[in-house]
């Protein structure tokens, strides 16, 4: 008998939902905007100075016509680029079967599950907050879908203390999120957070704005090394995959990148 998983949904007849990164409260919010400002500019035909609905329609539009662009690339129809980065992330992991995972910042178990497809055994942990579309449901009910419950546990965390003892995981994986994390003094006391759960020899991933210095002024590196782990690939994201426009976007993936190595023994 194989081992093979049967396809997503074909146990169940229902598709996991996986929800992009860009919030759809905020496209709409722009969206809106926008169209408010349209309906200014139009009525021009009664005073000239509603034209200066012109200026921030500019502006609103821009940044609606950038994210409904990224929704776009980010979903299976446009792309599937928030796929495509958590495939590349379980390839770089490289993890054997059975191996103890860790995915911190989970959001709707993209990650954590394609994991656990591969063989690991997967914690996600998250806070949800109100303002994302994601939950530890979601989570829960898309690892039924794709078959991996027994491999999959989902906790509600904060990335900038996990409840884990040192060394809890041979790897711990994360994308997106440490530039999330609210309550740490500096964003790369996340990153040491999440080493601290890892074992000496464990592998880690990670995939983050790394490049921003609004984010990371002093940069990721040098905290990976305080943190006792060493790197052993780093680069920007579009070195590893090829990112169509608009998410070479500064405000998109444009400082997005890519590290990973090893904890020290």
């Amino acid at each position: 008998m194989s081992g093979e998983l049967p396809p997503a949904g074909t146990a169940t007849g229902r598709k996991p939902r996986y929800r992009t990164w860009i919030r759809r409260s905020r496209l709409v919010v722009f969206a809106g905007l926008s169209v408010v400002c349209l309906v200014g500019a139009v009525l021009a035909f009664l005073s000239p100075w509603f034209l200066l609905f012109l200026l921030p329609l500019g502006l609103f539009g821009y940044i609606t016509t950038i994210l409904a662009l990224t929704v776009y690339r980010f979903a299976p129809w446009g792309g599937d680029l928030q796929r495509r980065v958590h495939e590349l992330i379980v390839a770089k992991a490289a993890l054997p079967p059975g191996s103890k995972a860790l995915d911190v910042g989970c959001g709707s178990g993209s990650l954590a599950i394609k994991l656990a497809k591969a063989g690991s055994v997967v914690t996600g942990v998250d806070s949800w907050g109100q303002d994302w579309e994601y939950s530890k449901d979601l989570c829960e009910d898309n690892a039924r879908i794709e078959q991996v419950a027994d491999r999959t546990a989902f906790d509600n965390q904060s990335g900038a203390a996990l409840r884990f003892d040192d060394g809890s995981f041979d790897a711990v994986v994360s994308c997106l999120t440490f530039h999330e994390i609210a309550d740490v003094e500096r964003k790369t006391d996340g990153v040491a957070e999440a080493l601290r759960v890892l074992r000496p020899g464990g592998r880690f991933v990670f995939v983050d704005l790394f490049g921003d210095p609004a984010f990371y002024p002093d940069g990721v590196l040098a905290a990976i090394d305080r943190a006792g782990a060493s790197v052993v690939e780093s680069g920007s994201l579009a070195e590893s995959l090829p990112l169509p426009f608009p998410l070479r976007h500064p405000k998109v993936l444009g400082h997005a990148m890519l590290v990973a190595g090893t904890k020290d023994s």
